[in-house]
């Protein structure tokens, strides 16, 4: 019976999951280039096209637009985290947790990351919730790659949020 209202509850979060990305609406989209090669097109959404800082939900989209291998994108994230000022247990943990999460990622592919209104995050890839990390403050720390004021990409972050 408990399993039954379990199995439950995931489809009812999935579901809303997914009404949640069907109606957020875009705030701004930026390219990040590595040199002059594209590495990806990100898309900043919230549910009325604004942004503001701690309201969700929000939602990074990423189409990638060339291969990059799983570690080395676990190295990008941590290496932004650490000069965001996140400590390097939590960054250790939250990367051990996304190296079970993320896959190595081909030309073409999307990875989606969304923080819902509960503050609840989760990973889209391909169109497929693929799981999230149940800290509370990671959802904030992982939108913060692109989204503070400190991020190493200020160019992008005004693209994204308006």
């Amino acid at each position: 019976m408990k399993l039954k209202l379990k199995l439950i509850g995931l489809c009812l979060v999935l579901f809303s999951s997914s009404i949640f990305a069907a109606e957020l609406k875009v705030v701004g989209q930026a390219k990040m280039r590595w040199l002059m090669f594209p590495l990806y097109l990100v898309t900043l959404k919230t549910s009325d096209g604004r942004y503001e800082e701690g309201r969700f939900p929000q939602m990074l989209d990423i189409l990638y637009l060339r291969n990059i291998d799983k570690q080395d994108l676990l190295d990008a994230t941590e290496s932004e985290w650490a000069r965001l000022g996140i400590s390097l247990d939590k960054r250790k943990q939250w990367v051990g947790h996304l190296s079970k999460l993320w896959p190595s990622i081909k030309r073409g592919d999307r990875l989606a990351f969304q923080v819902n209104p509960r503050g609840e995050n989760f990973f889209i890839f391909n169109g497929e919730n693929i799981g999230g990390i149940a800290d509370k403050k990671f959802g904030q720390a992982f939108l913060d790659i692109w989204l503070s004021s400190k991020t190493s990409r200020p160019g992008i972050r005004q693209r994204l949020i308006g």
